[in-house]
């Protein structure tokens, strides 16, 4: 019988060997880390060398190059030892290759996760996580017993508390396509307004690939609770031979919650499982924010929640009301504000790549601005999907949770979600003591109202659709102007390079301190500096190249080309002493001048998004021609 996981008794000591021993088709093992961009390692240790040295291996006696893991600024060329330091409370997989059999059966791995030691220190994005859980126990729960009334209200003593717990769950939305696949942007943009694929029934080996997926996300332990369409996708066109061809979907699939850090976990084995599934059935799976201009791009929408675990091992969840005629505790509404308060310290942590960017745009359901919705009443919980926070809830006081529908497949969970729970944090400190009723005054206030707390420059709270009914400039007065680029997002982060600026107060004396802080920045600038100036410039400029003229032109065509012809001149063909913008561009990205990048790029999608508008009306006055 085949095996997924190891159970905790076999992880210490000589009982791993008893396990491989006992599972002969475990060839290698692999030490799993997670970077600061969210990317973990993958070795192949053949299972007899792991024995002879699994007491090295279990004392942190592995280590690799600093320069093969994205920790900038602290593993450098001339300091890059890392060592590996194996997690025994972490989930160890076993990782089975359908491809290559031995001896009759699948080769496996077996996926012990590590956290990364840099000079006697912790750093990785799996130790951030955990040691930040680790610090909100310790500084919450003393004001949990200061708080006398709540504590009253919530039916609890002092003495019966044993410990604060943290609850995430996740979305994961990804697309499905075969490989080249012909399908237009126009033909995905008009089936997303018709409504043609959400929850519809998925066929063929779309249908295949998804059970097989949560079959084995079942196997894994995860609990898979529902796999089915999301909103993008068109029908498949049927070849001769009776299979599908020219696919494009967009699924989604969840999985029961748990702690963080399995979540986090849980979310890189998923990810994994699907791009396999998929690959031996003739499909791509891409997990990109924004894999097709003009339609809805993926999400992983994080549902964060935190209670109380009793001695008697009774839950008590902090975030929900203690009665019916409120949206939320006390901690609850501290908890929201913090998040809201905070968003532009923890959007670094989010939003950070050019797909993830275009994700974010008014109409296609990914929020924009940092605005929360509690719903009509306390007794009708609504959900609004354009906001960045909802709040979900049921008839059971445990499901109260938040919804953070911001982050993309691709956002680093760990960092994230330690964000998110330290914004949190600091919310709750300020509510500590707080009634409910003031609290939801203060956070459903209107613009120019002053606050103790929140900016008076602001409105938090919303149900109406952020993308409709809402003008721009109205919009941007209430809820701020979001960031348009990378550079804009990292300002936080940015003003670090100042060694005299002070670390955001959200961070201060946390696990992600400075230098956590400014490794992540270096990171992130130096991705996206070598995106703008290896993908974006070079897709540009081959895009335009492609446009053909048509020889049967009116006088109607004829002026269209010619503003196309004009855009193309300005954003391509340099002159003496007049670099186009592309050239301006590249320049830049060489001189690492991060503003003037920003600014660049800003004016760049503005041209560009012209130019096809302005070809899209031209190629479409030619019936026999249209593209």
């Amino acid at each position: 019988m085949a095996v997924y996981w190891v159970e905790d008794h076999f992880k210490k000591g000589d009982r791993i060997k008893e396990f491989l021993l006992q599972n002969p088709a475990v060839r290698f093992v692999s030490l799993v880390g997670v970077d600061f961009l969210g990317n973990d390692t993958d070795e192949r240790i053949p299972v007899d060398v792991f024995l002879k040295k699994r007491e090295e291996i279990y004392t942190g006696g592995i280590q690799t190059d600093g320069s093969s893991v994205s920790l900038e600024g602290i593993a450098s060329l001339n300091d890059g030892k890392v060592d590996f330091v194996i997690d025994f409370q972490g989930r160890w997989i076993v990782d089975a290759n359908p491809d290559l059999l031995w001896e009759g059966q699948p080769v496996s791995t077996l996926r012990i996760p590590i956290f990364f030691r840099h000079r006697g220190k912790l750093v990785c994005s799996r130790s951030v996580m955990r040691e930040t859980q680790d610090h909100l126990r310790r500084t919450l729960l003393p004001l949990l017993v200061q708080d006398k009334s709540f504590l009253k209200a919530l039916k609890v003593r002092e003495t019966e508390i044993d410990d604060l717990y943290f609850t995430l769950g996740t979305e994961l939305e990804f697309w499905v396509r075969t490989p080249a696949a012909r399908v237009s942007s126009e033909d995905l943009s008009l089936s997303q307004t018709l409504k043609e694929s959400y929850w519809k029934r998925v066929k063929g080996e779309v249908r295949s690939g998804l059970e097989e997926v949560l079959l084995l996300l079942g196997r894994y332990g995860l609990e898979p609770e529902m796999g089915h369409k999301e909103v993008g996708g068109v029908k498949a066109r049927m070849t001769k031979g009776g299979a599908l061809d020219d696919v494009m979907e967009q699924l989604e699939i969840d999985w029961r919650f748990a702690d963080p850090l399995t979540t986090a976990d849980n979310d890189i084995l998923a990810r994994s499982l699907v791009r396999e599934v998929f690959r031996k059935r003739g499909l791509e799976a891409t997990f990109s924010a924004k894999p097709v201009e003009g339609v809805a791009g993926s999400g992983k929408h994080c549902h964060v929640g935190m209670g109380l675990l009793l001695k008697s091992g009774r839950r008590i969840n902090l975030l929900a009301p203690v009665g019916k005629e409120s949206f939320l505790s006390s901690w609850g509404y501290g908890a929201l504000m913090g998040l809201l308060k905070n968003w532009s310290d923890i959007n670094p942590f989010v939003t950070h790549s050019l797909t993830a960017l275009k994700r974010l745009k008014p109409g296609f359901e990914a929020p924009i601005c940092p605005v929360a919705s509690l719903g009509r009443d306390p007794s009708s919980p609504s959900r609004n999907r354009t906001v960045l926070i909802g709040v979900v809830r049921s008839a059971d006081p445990l499901s109260l949770r938040f919804e953070v529908r911001a982050p993309n497949p691709h956002t680093n969970t760990y960092l994230a979600v330690s964000a998110f729970f330290l914004a949190m944090a600091e919310g709750i400190r300020y509510s500590n003591g707080h009634h409910e009723e003031s609290l939801h005054k203060e956070l459903t206030k209107a613009w120019g109202e002053p606050s103790p707390y929140l900016r008076q420059d602001r409105e938090y709270c919303t149900d109406k659709d952020i993308f409709t009914d809402f003008p721009l400039g109205d919009r941007e007065r209430l809820f701020g102007r979001p960031p348009t680029t990378v550079w804009e997002i990292l300002e936080p982060l940015r003003a670090l390079e100042n060694s005299e600026s002070e670390v955001p107060s959200l961070y201060r004396n946390t696990p992600m301190d400075r230098t956590i802080l400014l490794s992540f920045k270096s990171t992130v600038l130096n991705k996206w500096f070598r995106e703008v100036g290896e993908k974006v410039v070079p897709e540009i400029r081959s895009s335009l190249a492609h446009m053909e003229r048509s020889q049967r032109e009116n006088s109607l065509d004829k002026e269209r080309w010619r503003e196309i012809e004009e855009a193309r001149e300005e954003i391509v063909h340099s002159d003496k002493g007049h670099p186009s913008l592309l050239e301006s561009l590249e320049n830049a990205v060489s001189q690492r001048d991060g503003e003037s990048v920003s600014s660049l790029s800003r004016r760049l999608e503005e041209r560009v998004d012209r130019v096809w508008e302005l070809y899209r009306l031209y190629r479409t006055n030619f019936w026999e021609e249209k593209r």
